[in-house]
């Protein structure tokens, strides 16, 4: 209805302009229900090309009680974002409601080198990093390289987190969303047995000390989770061909079980539902939101049955037959 304030409306947040130099890709959308606020990243490049880029950019929304109306701040860099000589790239976030403590993770990468390089020569030059804020994105804390602390990280070609948000888990636990190319190390290592899966990072001690959880059993990219029971997270990530791999941890994000087991590509991306579908009543209370490539954002809302699939271009990520999906600007 007109004053349901569930109701989405489109509005462009990140407008690119190549010919100036600033493009933006890779948008990421969190939204924090006691405040009310919706947090909106990007990464900020000179093109289109992943190598390209300069930095992170933030917009704050600020929904109004008892409507669907939101007054959105202007474009700002998040400055801590950053490592000197590396480029941040894949933001997503999560927000820890025991300490109100808003996280940004993302990845760093070595300036002027390609994942296509670090894949293919067994040469991770990336780096797990994350700031915090407790101001609701006002300021931001210094950066936290957690690339050390994790010894998984130097059996991988190259890795990266989301892009898209985490989840901050009925028990408390906070749940990062990644994806990891592992490899034998050897030179050169681009060979069929070096693909890339999905896994988690999490953390039950409020953001102090992070963990990764297994990796997937069935070839998995881009990704996003969200609670569906205690400690039960479904995960929803990009496999090829225009499929989308489902998986259900029963261990509060460990260990992730494909719900198709023995087959590598699972559910075919369906085509969005608009806004006032019949399907759109049928709507559980998690949601996921989810980037495509274009630059915007997508609320996936679970289904408790599923429509009949049908063919999607393979860069869109996140969708699959059992949602229904739409757009946020």
């Amino acid at each position: 209805t007109k004053n349901d304030p569930t109701q989405l409306q489109k509005q462009t947040l990140f407008t690119s302009n190549e010919t100036a130099g600033n493009v933006y890709r890779i948008p990421a959308l969190l939204y924090e229900r006691e405040s009310k606020t919706l947090f909106a990243f990007a990464e900020q490049r000179k093109t289109s090309d992943d190598a390209s880029g300069e930095k992170l950019v933030m917009r704050t929304g600020k929904i109004k009680e008892g409507s669907s109306k939101k007054t959105w701040s202007e474009l700002k860099e998040v400055e801590k974002a950053l490592i000197k000589g590396y480029r941040p790239m894949n933001p997503c976030s999560v927000y820890g409601k025991v300490n109100n403590k808003l996280f940004l993770f993302f990845i760093c990468v070595e300036d002027a080198i390609t994942e296509m390089y670090q894949k293919e020569n067994c040469d991770n030059r990336t780096r797990l990093c994350f700031i915090t804020s407790e101001d609701l994105g006002e300021t931001w804390s210094d950066v936290i390289d957690l690339t050390d602390e994790l010894s998984e990280i130097k059996n991988w070609s190259t890795f990266a987190v989301g892009p898209g948000h985490g989840i901050p888990a009925e028990s408390g636990r906070l749940i990062i969303p990644v994806y990891a190319y592992t490899s034998f190390c050897c030179k050169p290592c681009f060979l069929p047995n070096s693909k890339s899966y999905a896994l988690s990072l999490y953390s039950g001690s409020h953001g102090k000390n992070w963990k990764f959880g297994e990796l997937f059993n069935t070839v998995s990219v881009e990704c996003e989770i969200v609670e569906i029971s205690k400690d039960h997270i479904y995960c929803n990530a990009r496999n090829v061909g225009g499929y989308q791999v489902e998986a259900v941890s029963d261990d509060n994000g460990v260990k992730f079980n494909n719900l198709q087991p023995g087959n590598n590509r699972t559910s075919k991306s369906s085509s969005p539902c608009t806004p006032g579908e019949k399907d759109e009543g049928r709507r559980s209370k998690s949601t996921l939101l989810s980037p495509n490539t274009d630059t915007s954002v997508l609320l996936i809302t679970s289904l408790q049955s599923a429509w009949p699939p049908t063919s999607m271009s393979a860069s869109s990520m996140g969708l699959l037959s059992s949602v229904m999906i739409r757009t946020v600007r």
